[in-house]
């Protein structure tokens, strides 16, 4: 039983590693580029072709469904590991071979998609499979978490999109299409709807030992979110495969139902979880940082797509990035109770938010590297924190343990 443990964590961490590795090629490559700092040939070049694809396919879903599904799942619904470990393997490899392919062989694109596709399903379905399981044994049933939900829904919404996208590759293919990265680009709005819905199940995790939300409204809003903006993002998508090629065509109608959709979803979370906190005292923790930046990112976003018409691609790419270091902390720290250090994920914090701000669309050039850099060096304190983690592999600090306990204590008095 340990050794089963122990392989299927680290298939849960092989996850994340790759999120965070295309992470670091995706956003670091095009800072690169930027600045002229690496040659227009070659690997580079491969690198700045695919920065649409590491970023919407290797880090959302490798992070969100396949790393905290393995890692933090189980333990949110009382289970000792997922079902089907060995596929959860196999869903692993195929990711981590179609992302070899997507940057090393750019003859292979096809193949590549085709099999991050049958990873991405895998993924898929071995959550729902642990969760369907959960509920069909004899043991006692615990409440679904605002993570729990936002994993279902997410692997639905994925089950539902991934074929669709699978056979809008394959009619290009037969057409002679060559690979475009619009076929990937179509793909960002299950790609949004996933980070919004982990994200905020996230969010509302780190604080639901210390604040008494309405889940109702809150499993309410995510499942109409799913639900619209998967069936009307199915519909645009054959809409545009119909006519052979979709580069050109955008049926703006559907994208922009999709869009408000979203956008109300959105703002009526972010306006459940104010008026959760609104009179409880938050401790400063660190996934409470990265879960606060993530509201703020998010609303940023929104506000400036609606009023500018632009900014909500980028504010969403760290929007992403805040809900992915949010979720890792509070597994390590406060579900593991393993020690890392508060100051390294704070300065890495403060470098991610540097970064956010000055990634701002209408700044200089130079801004934009400086934004790029600080990015980069915000990924390798968090490798440094995480490594520095698992080596000492020791438990949280008696002290901060009676403190968070002291805060529930105080927060059970205030709503009573």
């Amino acid at each position: 039983m340990e050794q089963r443990t122990l392989s299927i964590n680290g298939v849960g961490m092989g996850y994340l590693v790759l999120a965070v590795i295309a992470a670091l090629l995706g956003g670091g490559s095009s800072a690169l580029q930027s600045a002229g700092l690496v040659p227009a040939t070659g690997f580079w070049v491969a690198l700045e072709q695919n920065h649409a694809s590491l970023m919407l396919l290797f880090v959302v879903f490798p992070a969100f469904i396949g790393g905290f599904g393995t890692l933090w799942l189980p333990a949110a619904l009382g289970r000792g590991a997922m079902v089907m470990p060995r596929l959860n393997a196999v869903a692993l490899g195929c990711l981590a071979v179609a992302g070899g392919l997507m940057v090393g062989a750019p003859a292979h694109q096809y193949a590549a998609l085709f099999l991050w596709c049958a990873g991405a399903l895998l993924a898929a379905m071995i959550v729902l499979a642990t969760l369907f399981d959960s509920r069909a044994d004899g043991a006692e049933r615990t409440a679904f978490s605002p993570f729990v939900w936002g994993e279902m829904l997410s692997s639905a919404v994925l089950l539902l999109t991934v074929p669709v996208l699978a056979a809008l590759a394959t009619h290009q293919q037969s057409a002679g299409v060559p690979f475009s990265a619009a076929l990937v680009e179509l793909f960002a709005k299950p790609v949004t709807l996933v980070t919004l819905l982990i994200g905020f199940g996230i969010v509302f995790e780190t604080v639901a030992t210390t604040v008494r939300f309405p889940m109702r409204w809150v499993v309410g809003l995510m499942t109409g979110a799913a639900a619209v903006c998967t069936v009307l993002w199915v519909k645009a998508a054959f809409a545009q495969g119909s006519e052979g090629d979709i580069v050109g065509l955008s049926p703006l109608v559907a994208e922009s139902w999709v869009l408000g959709a979203a956008t109300l979803a959105s703002v009526l979370l972010a306006l459940v979880w104010m008026i959760g906190t609104w009179r409880t005292y938050l401790s400063v923790r660190v996934p409470v940082l990265w879960g606060l930046g993530f509201l703020l990112v998010v609303s940023t976003g929104w506000v400036s797509q609606f009023t500018q018409g632009g900014g909500l691609h980028s504010a969403l790419q760290f929007g992403m990035l805040y809900a992915v270091f949010c979720g890792v902390y509070f597994w390590r720290g406060e579900l593991c109770g393993r020690w890392y250090s508060s100051t390294l994920a704070t300065v890495q914090f403060g470098m991610m938010c540097v970064a956010t701000v000055l990634a701002l669309p209408g700044l200089s050039a130079t801004t934009q590297v400086v934004s790029g850099a600080l990015f980069v060096l915000s990924g390798l304190c968090f490798l440094l924190t995480m490594g520095l983690s698992f080596l000492k592999d020791s438990p949280m600090p008696q002290k901060r343990s009676k403190k968070h306990a002291v805060l529930q204590n105080n927060a059970g008095m205030v709503r009573s």
